[in-house]
């Protein structure tokens, strides 16, 4: 798993630590820096050189389009994800031109956030591979799949997009992983881990069964669910 400097510009204080508070809950998270408008931002970019930026648009010194334009000129290598009351057309067509990862309108949703950071950690993880990749991985790099409509049947709390990446983590039904094992792995928290683990369960895409150590509580061991013969 690839560990995420993070660099928040955001003019709201409060609003911003919220954010902040939200992904440092994040495994994939290693630091996370604060920034109330575009100068400070600029600074801190060339500072501390971020995998990712957290870009609002409307700030007292400009707007936030106009440093993505000027990292998309400068080929900067991490990701920009907008959170913005910006919903503009002109706004979001150009920033999608300048190639941000994501773009969240306030106010935002941290579920929606969340998918958001689930499905960076997948493309970093797609990234290192260093043979030949297939048409599916390709087909995640370009996020194809985050543009799935969720099936209106799905439960309040379980997404499509998330759900399936919590299912290709399961490739051998002889594997075992606790809430704890696939919230480290896809860089989920591990309640929301837990939650998807037992509707696949639920789903009997999973089975589920507890494990008795020497020391410590039981555990939770979630596995493929194997056909009746």
């Amino acid at each position: 798993m690839k560990y995420l400097n993070i660099l928040i510009i955001e003019d709201e204080t409060p609003l911003a630590e919220m954010h902040a508070e939200f992904i440092k809950r994040h495994n994939s998270c290693r630091q996370v820096w604060l920034a109330g408008n575009l100068e400070q931002g600029r600074m801190m970019i060339n500072n501390f050189k971020p995998d990712l930026i957290i870009l609002d648009n409307y700030l007292p010194d400009g707007r936030g389009i106009e440093l993505l334009q000027e990292l998309s000129a400068e080929k900067y290598h991490g990701e920009v994800i907008f959170i913005t009351a910006a919903s503009d057309i002109d706004t979001v067509s150009e920033a999608i031109r300048c190639g941000v990862f994501d773009y969240l309108l306030k106010p935002v949703s941290y579920d929606r956030l969340e998918q958001t950071l689930v499905r960076l950690s997948h493309l970093h993880r797609v990234q290192k591979q260093t043979e030949d990749v297939s048409q599916w991985q390709v087909d995640e790099m370009f996020n194809t799949f985050a543009r799935i409509q969720a099936k209106p049947t799905m439960p309040i709390g379980i997404d499509e997009i998330t759900l399936k990446i919590v299912q290709d983590a399961f490739s051998d039904a002889q594997i075992g992983y606790t809430a704890e094992d696939i919230a480290k792995k896809l860089g989920l928290s591990r309640t929301t881990a837990r939650r998807y683990l037992e509707f696949c369960a639920k789903e009997r895409f999973l089975q589920a069964e507890i494990i008795y150590g020497k020391v410590g509580r039981p555990q939770r061991i979630y596995r493929l669910s194997t056909p009746v013969e």
